[in-house]
């Protein structure tokens, strides 16, 4: 599971980077007071809006390498899972 925080009043993800398997859910939990998202740079997967306590649907991860991600609604809030065999 990765987390959304408010850390000192900006925004990141924990951890960051991330790990995960081939086949392996990820879900991310907005602990922070804002909305947010988690959006893959190429478009691998994008959680959607997450409200302030809401966990994300599972995103299953099929192949190695590593995905960078955005918020979709802070741009500047930013992460990465990578995922191996």
């Amino acid at each position: 599971m990765i987390t959304i925080v408010g850390v000192n009043g900006s925004f990141s993800y924990a951890p960051n980077p991330a790990g995960a398997r081939v086949g392996q859910r990820v879900l991310w939990r907005n602990a922070d007071t804002m909305t947010h998202t988690a959006t893959a740079n190429g478009g691998a997967f994008d959680t959607g809006l997450l409200t302030a306590g809401a966990l994300s649907a599972p995103v299953t991860l099929g192949a190695p390498g590593t995905f960078p991600y955005f918020c979709g609604l802070h741009s500047d809030m930013v992460g990465t899972v990578t995922v191996t065999p």
